[in-house]
């Protein structure tokens, strides 16, 4: 299910943290129902930007969807909670955008 929209999403983030504030109400609370962070915002920016820049190569390869999914690793994310099963989802999020050849 394509139900996201990366660049749009990456540029929210970027008006988000443009903004003055302290604490983040997120629609999925973090760990405990904690509030987020203005670094919460950056973290998840980078993810996404990160997540992009990894699978634009491959899906312009044409190894979209299941080699992407099945293979594609982001270590330095894999102590987030719900990587494992939330990782896919952004994968495909982002063969969705590039594997059409934008």
């Amino acid at each position: 299910m394509i139900d996201f929209y990366p660049i749009e999403a990456q540029g929210s983030i970027k008006r988000i943290l443009a903004m003055d504030w302290e604490r983040l109400i997120p629609g999925h609370p973090g760990v405990g129902g904690r509030l987020g962070t203005k670094k919460d915002a950056q973290d998840q920016l980078e993810l996404l930007q990160y997540a992009s820049d990894t699978v634009q190569g491959p899906a312009r390869e044409g190894k979209c969807w299941d080699t992407v999914e099945k293979e594609t690793k982001l270590p330095k994310y894999e102590n987030w909670p719900g990587y494992e099963s939330g990782l896919p989802l952004v994968l495909r999020r982002y063969c969705g955008l590039w594997g059409r050849g934008t």
